[in-house]
């Protein structure tokens, strides 16, 4: 699937929604608080992901297909792996033997090796 470039014009009506966060050439990173609002809001209120893209500004050329509902799953699944806290999965010292390693160490890293694994499987299909 080729990506679509921005035209100078899409990326100035992106970069003017207080939603968005940063605006690359074919795609958009969306601040932590919309992120929340859309979780929150699909959760609680039953309401679409394409719904409160649209009542956001998010604008319909951009929130077609089924765009907004993978941001949500995305986001889902984000949330759900952020449970496992970020200190409790700090790498341990890169030069460090395997033999060297506590018990407590090497459940940590394998836990980590795991979560990326997961993340790289998911990104493979949005990369072809």
């Amino acid at each position: 699937m080729k990506h679509h470039i921005f035209t100078k014009e899409e990326r100035e009506g992106l970069e003017n929604n207080p939603n968005i966060s940063k605006v690359l050439n074919s795609n958009v990173e969306y601040t932590e608080e919309f992120k929340q609002k859309v979780l929150s809001e699909h959760k609680e209120l039953g309401k679409t992901a394409k719904q409160i893209f649209s009542e956001a500004g998010i604008p319909n050329w951009f929130n077609c297909g089924k765009y907004a509902s993978k941001c949500l799953d995305r986001w889902k699944y984000q949330q759900r792996h952020r449970k496992i806290k970020k200190r409790d999965l700090s790498k341990v010292e890169e030069n460090k033997l395997l033999q060297e390693m506590s018990k407590q160490e090497l459940i940590k890293e394998i836990q980590l090796l795991r979560l990326e694994n997961e993340f790289l499987k998911k990104l493979e299909p949005l990369e072809q």
